[in-house]
């Protein structure tokens, strides 16, 4: 038994160009989604670069404010040096106002934290590896800004201090010591921080945040002297 396929209607050259342009249409059409999907994915990338970009320009800007009061944070630790000093030599020292405390403030991670899983499998990998770096960064030295900010309430105890015992003295030492430590780490980090958001185009931005409390940078250590009883 033999089949026989059937003819087209005007010859098989013809056909053949028929399916050809159908196939070229076809193509054409997957081509212009394939554009149409990158462009719509390039679109929602950037906009959500955009949103990251500023988040870190303004946890960066934290870190910008907070060094900008070292000299007064290490003026007033100097005076509480000076105040433990002479309790231990037996002529104290007084405050003649509250000890204070740098301000703290907290980062954003919002847009990060909200980021939509397939937005970021359109980032190239590095950038996505470099920007989650930074806020597992940013995550660390909140453990440093944290515990400086409480060990500055407990140096705030300290306030009006009359009396102070071996114990006292011991404890103000370790405060003193430990707020130095973490405003070193405090600092080194951001420094570091700062230098790798330059590499990626990002500078930090302060302009909204409020004044940092002044009184930090007044002086508060009299100068008269007692006799310890």
């Amino acid at each position: 038994m033999h089949f026989h396929l059937p003819k087209p209607l005007h010859g098989w050259r013809e056909f053949a160009g028929e399916v050809g342009i159908i196939v070229v249409g076809v193509l054409i059409a997957l081509a212009a989604e394939q554009v149409v999907e990158t462009l719509h994915w390039r679109h929602e990338v950037g906009l959500f670069r955009n949103s990251v970009d500023h988040e870190i320009a303004s946890d960066l800007g934290t870190y910008t404010y907070r060094m900008r009061e070292n000299p007064c944070v290490d003026a007033r630790l100097h005076e509480l040096d000076r105040l433990l000093a002479s309790w231990r030599a037996g002529h104290p020292l007084t405050l003649t106002g509250p000890i204070g405390a740098p301000s703290s403030l907290s980062l954003e991670t919002s847009a990060w934290q909200s980021r939509d899983a397939n937005i970021v499998t359109h980032m190239p990998m590095q950038e996505r590896l470099t920007i989650g770096r930074m806020y597992d960064e940013f995550a660390n030295n909140e453990v440093h800004r944290l515990d400086e900010r409480e060990a500055w309430l407990e140096l705030g105890q300290f306030n009006g201090a009359s009396d102070l015992d071996h114990a006292d003295l011991m404890r103000l030492q370790g405060l003193i010591n430990r707020a130095r430590y973490r405003q070193a780490h405090i600092t080194n980090n951001a420094m570091d921080y700062l230098k790798r958001a330059a590499a990626i185009g990002v500078k930090p931005i302060w302009d909204d945040f409020l004044p940092y409390d002044p009184s930090i940078c007044k002086p508060i250590l009299s100068t008269k002297t007692g006799t310890r009883g």
